[in-house]
């Protein structure tokens, strides 16, 4: 049988359009987190946009890879982009981990998160731990203020006395020391088991935790120390092996569709916070403004951390540690005016865009 191709059917063949690279992605936290049902879709909309349909993306929320497997996860392909929780890898990111060690700095999410963004992004000694880890970094998003939600009321330094809090990560470990306290650590799947049996009675989180960890009927109080977020999160790195298959423009349109995930994730802290304060006040939550006491000592905590913090980062291989510091700071002050006048997370990514990521030569950048 002859096979017989007429003009119109070999145009129609050449018209047809080439199918779109696919992006497999894994938020890693569970179908009912903010990546998951708002910011890695929101990502894989505007990646399709900014590349005309050449890119598109699906997501595995869990059961691929946890957040502890990721470092590895990413760098053998069993991922293409994904979470990057820098704490679980301490020692492979001691340079990019600064921004960790001055989690105390700030208070609004999004300029802190954005800071860290531009700092690791701009930092050839971070690209390099990254570059090694076999991944590429695209943004990093920040939680709301940490405060003591707590089973029994905490109201002066004398309160703090041989209370169990749980903690993430060694300055709030030493931050809750330095208050007299307890330091527990505790997953956050636990919180509520924990509080409930009273194997803790507090954990130093988020406002937005009483929600997240339906805490409601086992925190009675919330007191609010306004000190520290967990700002150490690169939300949508991406595998170097995706990377090396992304010309210059697409790694472009990545790093922009990303910085749209991240700040949804910003702007979730912000909203549930909001919503989880109203909830907590709505069922007998109270929320207490710590006497000047304790607050006077938090702020010495804050003080003396930071005066020694060049000597920590250099005990653990950072160089030039100081400068870095004041680097960061520097970056921080900028974000906090530029944020001011940003009202919704689209805002935010743009803005992000325009002053961090269109600077970027992206032939050479994660290489």
């Amino acid at each position: 049988m002859k096979h017989v191709f007429t003009a119109a059917t070999i145009s129609a063949a050449i018209a047809l359009p080439a199918a779109a690279d696919e992006i497999r992605a894994t938020s890693s936290f569970g179908p009912s987190h903010v990546l998951a049902t708002a910011g890695y879709p929101a990502l894989f909309k505007k990646l399709e946009e900014f590349t005309a349909g050449r890119w598109t993306g699906y997501d595995t929320p869990s059961g691929l890879l946890a957040p502890n497997e990721m470092n590895t996860g990413l760098r053998d392909g069993i991922s293409d982009l994904g979470p990057i929780i820098l704490p679980y890898f301490a020692a492979d990111y001691p340079e990019s981990g600064i921004v960790g060690e001055l989690s105390i700095l700030g208070t609004d999410n999004r300029a802190i998160s954005s800071a860290v963004t531009e700092y690791i992004a701009t930092c050839a000694e971070c690209q390099a731990e990254f570059a090694r880890a076999g991944h590429v970094f695209l943004g990093s998003d920040a939680t709301t203020n940490y405060e003591f939600l707590s089973s029994k009321p905490i109201r002066t330094l004398d309160d703090m006395k041989g209370v169990r809090i749980r903690t993430a990560g060694s300055v709030f470990t030493r931050f809750v020391e330095s208050l007299g306290a307890e330091p527990v650590q505790m997953p956050s799947s636990e919180l509520f088991e924990g509080l409930s049996s009273g194997v803790i009675n507090a954990t130093y989180s988020s406002v937005a935790d009483l929600k997240n960890a339906q805490l409601y009927d086992v925190v009675k109080y919330v007191t609010m120390i306004d000190q520290g977020v967990f700002n150490a999160a690169a939300m949508t790195n991406a595998s170097s092996m995706l990377w090396g298959r992304m010309s210059a423009e697409d790694r472009a349109a990545l790093a922009h569709a990303s910085q749209y995930a991240q700040t949804i994730g910003v702007q979730s802290w912000i909203d549930t916070t909001d919503e989880a304060r109203k909830t907590g006040e709505e069922k007998g939550v109270e929320f207490i403004t710590p006497d000047e006491g304790l607050k006077a000592k938090a702020a010495e905590f804050r003080e003396a951390h930071l005066a020694g913090a060049a000597a920590t980062l250099e005990s653990r291989g950072v160089k030039d540690a100081a400068a870095k510091i004041e680097r960061y700071k520097a970056l921080l002050a900028k974000w906090e005016g530029l944020v001011q006048n940003v009202h919704t997370s689209d805002e935010l990514a743009e803005l992000r865009f325009a002053e961090i990521w269109s600077k970027v030569d992206f032939n050479t950048y994660g290489q």
